[in-house]
């Protein structure tokens, strides 16, 4: 049997009749209007063995309980179902976290939204499975410079936009293109009362109007803070850089020629980082922090890996530093890959993912200058606890 993929998408735009804390920036931020729809998209694969969905929902981040929910009852009606749900990150969504509320010890997630949302992330996976078709693949790596900066380490930056398309196998044309870019979608800033996916809604609707097909986005590894360079925190810089990544990746997909998709392998691998984080953990204490998975004093999370011949798609579960993400691409090329992606905020949101030796706690995290991800994030070892629990799927031979 060769690979199938499924489409399908469903908006996730929270009503306004309700109070919506936007995340991201301050706390109290509330929305006052919607700019573009949030959505959850949905590419679904299946070879006959096994079945993966790979889903991208517009919000902030989703705690690993989440995610663990909607597989758990996807695998009810999908035998054998691996679930990757992820988040682009933007900053103009819903509080799905809780650290975004109207004040510093109440919650911003509204209970009725989240449980919607999992209704409609289930209801598109299975309608994802329900249009499965045979599909050809090809896939690039782009530089695209310019379009990101570094804040953290201006010197360290990962400006490579990963592009996978599927399409049909005799017309070769577009049926859907993934596309993966590492920075935050905050080109709009705290200013903005309107909810927005930011860059990403106009760079997937400038591919769907290039390609006819449709087109979902992952965030890479954007930690550090990679962030958009602009000289203007407004939508039309926003659409600017969709613009400017969708030409890039039209024409880098363009010179690959589709090949067969035959089957691919998918594994993932479930490790604990030590809980190091006060803000984290009086974030816990105080019941804004929730979806957690949390067993004494350990954080326990997943990463996992997707290959698909020599195409790559690494996801790991927060905001990896662009160093570690380049180390993670060169590990994945050095073992055979030659299309790679890192695909963030996967199954989990941990906060900033750092190497270790560049972790230095502020003595005051209120105040933390600059060391600000130290104090977002689970500790200093979750860097290296991360890169070795990936590098033994890199290790292991395909299924």
């Amino acid at each position: 049997m060769a690979c199938l993929i499924g489409y399908a998408q469903t908006p996730v735009t929270p009503s306004l009749e309700r109070p919506v804390f936007l995340a991201g920036f301050d706390r109290d931020r509330r929305a006052a209007s919607i700019h573009d729809d949030l959505f959850v998209r949905v590419l679904a694969f299946h070879d006959g063995t096994q079945r993966l969905a790979l889903a991208a929902v517009d919000l902030i981040g989703l705690g690993r309980k989440v995610a663990q929910r909607c597989e758990h009852t996807l695998r009810q009606s999908i035998s054998g179902l691996n679930l990757v749900l992820a988040c682009t990150h933007t900053h103009h969504g819903p509080d799905t976290i809780g650290l975004w509320g109207p004040g510093l010890l109440t919650r911003g997630v509204d209970p009725l939204y989240m449980a919607a949302l999992e209704e409609r992330i289930i209801e598109t996976v299975q309608r994802a499975f329900q249009h499965l078709v045979p599909a050809a693949l090809r896939a690039s790596n782009v530089y695209v410079p310019g379009v990101a900066k570094n804040v953290r380490n201006p010197e360290i930056l990962d400006q490579e936009l990963s592009c996978w398309q599927f399409v049909d196998l005799d017309s070769h044309r577009a049926l859907v293109t993934l596309v993966n870019f590492p920075c935050h979608p905050e080109v709009v800033h705290k200013e903005n009362r309107e909810i927005s996916s930011d860059y990403p809604h106009f760079l997937r609707a400038q591919v769907e109007c290039n390609t006819q097909g449709m087109c979902l986005f992952f965030a890479g590894a954007l930690g550090g803070m990679m962030t958009p360079d602009v000289s203007e925190h407004s939508f039309a810089e926003a659409e600017q850089i969709g613009a400017i990544l969708a030409q890039a990746a039209a024409e880098s997909l363009n010179r690959q020629e589709p090949a067969g998709l035959d089957r691919f392998d998918y594994q993932r691998v479930e490790f604990r980082i030590e809980l190091q984080s006060p803000l984290l953990e009086q974030a816990m204490r105080y019941g804004l922090v929730r979806d957690s998975l949390v067993q004494r004093r350990q954080v326990i999370t997943e990463a996992g890996l997707l290959r698909v011949g020599p195409f790559w798609l690494a996801h790991v579960p927060g905001e990896l530093l662009p160093s570690l993400g380049l180390q993670l691409k060169a590990s994945m090329r050095a073992a055979g890959a030659s299309v790679t992606g890192i695909l963030g905020l996967a199954n989990d949101e941990i906060g900033y993912i750092l190497p270790q030796e560049d972790f230095a706690y502020p003595k005051n995290p209120l105040e933390p200058g600059d060391h600000y991800e130290e104090t977002m994030s689970v500790g200093p070892t979750a860097g290296p606890q991360l890169m070795a629990a990936i590098q033994s799927l890199i290790n292991q031979p395909f299924s």
